[in-house]
């Protein structure tokens, strides 16, 4: 694979699976495994998509997680942050399927987040995210634990140090009756409270993930609550250094049962080294909090190695915050594409750049419809996981996010 900012920072690898046990007459299972990093800088970034009918779970899961293994070991890299998409009947299956070919490795010692994601081609899962990094020395990694229960992974890389929390929901007290606003403002004071345990806090924090049980039932409420939180802790009332993390906000209910499940990112800069974090700025768009909700449309981590763009999810909404092409899906997918390159193009990226991507569909019949436009412009390659999902609006079809590297010192960056 060739193009990119500076040459294609990521590469396809397909891979073998098994021979079904069901029906052998059906022959191999494929699967896609698309492996991202900038080459010199400290992230990797993996996603795991199933292809074809998806016949015997189990063993479909063990083969990602025996390659996920692999490509991690050929890096050196550590995991962290793993994020799991498919039904949630199918969660137990996956869960119990990855403990068994994991088994005490360094990968299973914190637990993975599991959201719903029904795939739009149909079977049980949608696909894998992971997110590791190379640790400059082993003794440096670190799990975090938030009393006895880990809950994310600290790694210090050539470039920079990291710090990942995942599914910190799961961790709140929801003894009694407890709104999901509440969970939302609950599990971001705990994430603040785990990060500070560690010397970190919400300055460090670049990426956010919320997946929220029903959004459009209490989006409005989880936004207000969020606001509330990131005024309190110095993100929203101008006296913060850093700025607003990026995110996504989207529909995706929890195995376990909570409301709002909450994912984060923090990087900090290591001795002697250089790091910057900076605003993707948009001319087709306006920025997020002018309409009432705290997030970044992207940022970049730029170390002496190589910028990590972090898009977030982004949808069809315009220069004056509102919806465009209601009711077309065609219109808004293109409108959400051209959205995130210019996002990245500001840094001087590509499409070509992107090495991890998550697609939301309201409507299942449109992720063919999807996948015809991104095949269309040339980018039916991207390593990207597809759902089905409501999003933060009724009328909106279609929301994307995505992280793109690209190297440090590329002649295309401004």
């Amino acid at each position: 694979m060739g193009g990119g900012s500076d040459g294609r920072l990521r590469s396809i690898v397909r891979v073998q699976s098994w021979f079904c046990a069901i029906c052998p007459t059906e022959g191999e299972y494929f699967t896609t495994m698309v492996v991202g990093s900038s080459g010199s800088g400290d992230l990797i970034f993996l996603t795991w998509i199933p292809e074809g009918e998806q016949q015997a779970l189990d063993s479909v899961v063990r083969h990602a997680y025996a390659e996920i293994l692999r490509q991690l070991d050929d890096r050196g890299a550590v995991p962290l942050q793993e994020r799991i998409f498919c039904d949630l009947d199918s969660a137990d299956t996956v869960i119990a399927a990855r403990t068994e070919v994991l088994g005490d490795t360094i990968a299973a010692r914190i637990p993975p987040t599991v959201v719903e994601g029904s795939p739009v081609f149909g079977g049980p899962i949608a696909g894998i995210h992971v997110i590791a990094a190379r640790p400059s020395d082993p003794e440096s990694v670190r799990t975090i634990t938030w009393r006895d229960a880990a809950c994310g992974r600290r790694i210090s890389g050539e470039d920079a140090d990291y710090f990942a929390l995942c599914d910190v929901g799961r961790l709140v007290d929801r003894r009694g009756p407890v709104s999901a606003a509440a969970q939302t403002s609950n599990a971001l004071l705990l994430a603040s409270d785990i990060l500070g345990a560690s010397g970190w806090s919400f300055d460090d924090v670049c990426r956010t993930w919320f997946y929220l049980d029903d959004i459009l039932s209490w989006y409005d409420e989880f936004n207000l609550a969020r606001n509330e939180v990131f005024t309190n802790l110095g993100l929203l009332n101008g006296a913060r250094a850093g700025i607003i993390p990026a995110s996504t906000g989207i529909r995706g209910r929890n195995f376990r049962g909570h409301q709002c499940t909450l994912d984060l990112l923090a990087v900090k800069a290591r001795p002697g080294r250089e790091l910057s974090v900076t605003m993707l700025h948009n001319p087709l768009q306006n920025e997020a909090p002018e309409y009432g909700s705290a997030f970044s449309r992207g940022l970049t981590v730029a170390t002496d190695e190589s910028q990590t763009l972090f898009v977030s999810g982004t949808a069809s909404i315009d220069e004056a915050g509102a919806t465009i092409h209601p009711g077309d899906f065609d219109g808004q997918t293109s409108r959400t594409l051209d959205n995130i390159e210019s996002l990245l193009a500001s840094r001087g990226a590509a499409m070509d750049d992107i090495c991890q991507a998550t697609a939301f569909v309201k409507r299942r019949d449109d992720g063919r419809r999807l996948l015809s436009i991104l095949n269309a412009r040339g980018l039916g390659d991207l390593p990207l996981i597809c759902t089905v999902d409501d999003i933060c609006r009724d009328d909106l079809l279609v929301e994307i996010d995505a992280t793109a590297v690209i190297p440090a010192h590329s002649p295309d960056n401004v």
